[in-house]
């Protein structure tokens, strides 16, 4: 089975998921001007994000293990460890990102999400306003962030943390994963803190290491102990071993070594193989790793309708929009009353002194009672 068929998800099975998690209504487009005035379905789906959010800060553990239980049957557990690499990604994550995660409709724009590559905001402001969710990684990663240093795309960027060096590999030693490497059959290594407990022969502790396997490291690999002449080979775990070498030695030296960046599976059960053309013991130090940037200011904006309230007649009445969570910001809001045309009533506005949502006085001339609810604009930033 191919990767991409592997990490694909049944939309049917998603979408099921969404309606479970965070309330059902029906899907209509928004209407004309919606930047203004959102419809009662919207409304309502507003707040059961809203609701979802909360539960989830009540037990985010709870809710990332129900959403690796629905992930898991489409990943090969022998690629993906949800629990073990991803878990303390998706534990680390605000709300927020966890519910935009939820609510992608493939894994690999989940990860991106959870990861903190693609604001969340891009999914959920699509539920609420009954729109689609964006199909494929391809497309989300075309529109997410602004290229990394040397990036060739317009994909996500990678941000660089250096490490003391730290031996996280050497065969030399003892391990199930130690012993000379043999010409067809490459070695399998994890570049994460759990490859320091793996029986990889390396040291039992490294500050810094990511509780995740990046989706690149720097090392120094060396090679020691051979006694032919050879080639030696990096590739990603799960990938496809290329024709080209990490290095060649020979016998007119005892020892050769050679640093680079090799480029690994991001969130995957292990990093990287090592594969050589003469058997020979090899040395890994990793002295830092790439992660998917999460610096972004998406531009994508969700809007949270707070509680709908009730001006008397020839009254007055003050109402709140929903609260931006954390990781996004406030940057405006709006009101809607039952009259719609407003011709009879006084509205006064503002954020509140700590920009977290947005509110609304308004008056009532009239001598019949009318409702009015406030919405507070949220846009995705880190």
């Amino acid at each position: 089975m191919s990767k991409s068929t592997r990490i694909l998800f049944v939309v049917a099975t998603v979408v099921l998921f969404v309606l479970a998690a965070i309330g059902t209504g029906a899907a209509q487009q928004p209407q004309a001007g919606s930047h203004q005035v959102m419809d009662q379905a919207a409304i309502q789906r507003s707040r059961a994000v809203q609701t979802e959010l909360a539960r989830i800060e009540a037990n985010k553990e709870a809710f990332i293990d129900e959403l690796f239980g629905r992930w898991a049957p489409y990943l090969d557990p022998m690629v993906y460890d949800l629990w073990g690499s991803l878990k303390p990604i998706a534990m680390a994550a605000t709300p927020w990102r966890l519910l935009g995660a939820s609510l992608t409709s493939d894994f690999e724009s989940g990860l991106l999400v959870l990861q903190g590559a693609v604001g969340p905001g891009r999914y959920v402001g699509a539920y609420v306003e009954g729109r689609q969710p964006l199909l494929g990684s391809a497309t989300v990663q075309a529109e997410a962030s602004v290229p990394g240093l040397g990036a060739a795309s317009a994909g996500p960027g990678y941000i660089f943390g250096p490490i003391a060096p730290c031996r996280i590999v050497d065969t030399r030693g003892t391990g199930a994963r130690t012993g000379m490497i043999m010409p067809g059959a490459p070695r399998t290594f994890d570049l994460s803190a759990f490859g320091l407990v793996e029986g990889q022969g390396g040291e039992t502790g490294c500050p810094g290491m990511p509780t995740y396997t990046p989706v690149a490291a720097a090392v120094n690999i060396t090679v020691t102990g051979y006694s032919g002449n050879g080639h030696l080979t990096v590739f990603p775990y799960g990938g496809a071993m290329p024709a080209t070498s990490f290095m060649n030695f020979s016998t007119s030296v005892y020892a050769l070594a050679n640093a680079g960046t090799v480029s690994g599976c991001n969130a995957c059960v292990d990093s990287i193989h090592v594969a050589v053309s003469t058997p020979t013991h090899v040395i890994i130090d990793i002295m830092g790793y790439y992660a998917l940037e999460t610096g972004y200011a998406t531009g994508a904006v969700t809007r949270l309708t707070g509680l709908t309230k009730v001006l008397p007649a020839y009254g007055y009445a003050e109402a709140e929009g929903g609260t931006c969570p954390a990781g996004t910001v406030l940057i405006g809001g709006g009101s809607v009353n039952d009259d719609f045309t407003g011709g009879s009533l006084v509205s006064n506005h503002s954020d509140s002194a700590s920009r977290t949502y947005w509110w609304e006085s308004q008056s009532n001339f009239t001598s019949t009672p009318r409702t009015f609810w406030v919405t507070s604009y949220c846009m995705d930033v880190k």
